[in-house]
């Protein structure tokens, strides 16, 4: 059985190579990480205890429903959805078998699965000092490929000075690298901090990622 923090929804990705491509979002409830991220957007998703179980088979029959067409978008997130291992690899298998393309947003901070191949997308934090969590990323996450990506939410000058110094150790490998600068509840960033992060983007030639959806529905469940 796996736990879920919210019911499954249909939406569009709001961040990252996809953004824009509408998705089913299944959010696992739980997370490894004891102390949440000072930036953490789903706190309601962390407490595993309070999550509510339900089969492969369910949520698979609740993605049909919403996007009953051959390659369409999944996305896994959480919470920590690498945290219940066994639930998300026979999810993954399931909607592969069925056709669906998936996406797992990850945290970073445990190893890949020998099954990670499975999987379209993965979505891989690395943690920044404002995090409050810095430290806990595993850099074996850069192994992967173009399809999957690396993601450093900044918040500082600290924090861009550290993703420099990252990217640049990791530059000849594979994963896409995302820097999103951290907004409000509302989906606003600060009107000198953004301009600042998009210079960091152009010079280090990475991709700018901004959470769209928060600006379109803000801070809440089910979007």
């Amino acid at each position: 059985m796996i736990k879920l923090a919210e019911p499954v929804f249909h939406s569009i990705q709001g961040e990252g190579i996809y953004q824009g491509v509408p998705m089913v979002f299944i959010r696992f409830a739980g997370c490894n990480l004891l102390i949440p991220c000072n930036y953490c957007d789903t706190p309601y998703a962390q407490d595993g205890s309070r999550g509510t179980e339900i089969s492969v088979e369910e949520v698979l029959s609740k993605v049909q429903e919403l996007a009953p067409y051959y390659k369409s978008w999944v996305c896994i997130t959480g919470g920590e959805p690498v945290f219940q291992l066994d639930e998300l690899h026979s999810l993954v298998k399931a909607l592969k078998r069925y056709g669906y393309r998936v996406e797992v947003e990850t945290n970073g901070s445990i190893e890949k699965p020998y099954w990670w191949t499975l999987v379209d997308s993965w979505v891989f934090d690395i943690k920044c000092p404002s995090s409050g969590v810095c430290g806990v990323s595993l850099y074996d996450w850069f192994e992967t490929r173009r399809a999957d990506q690396a993601k450093f939410v900044v918040g500082t000058v600290e924090d861009l000075d550290f993703s420099r110094k990252v990217i640049m150790e990791n530059a000849v490998k594979y994963p896409t690298v995302l820097v999103s600068p951290v907004s409000d509840s509302r989906g606003k960033w600060d009107e000198k901090w953004l301009p600042e992060v998009a210079e960091f983007c152009k010079e280090l030639r990475v991709r700018l990622s901004l959470q769209i959806h928060q600006v379109i529905y803000g801070n809440r469940k089910g979007v």
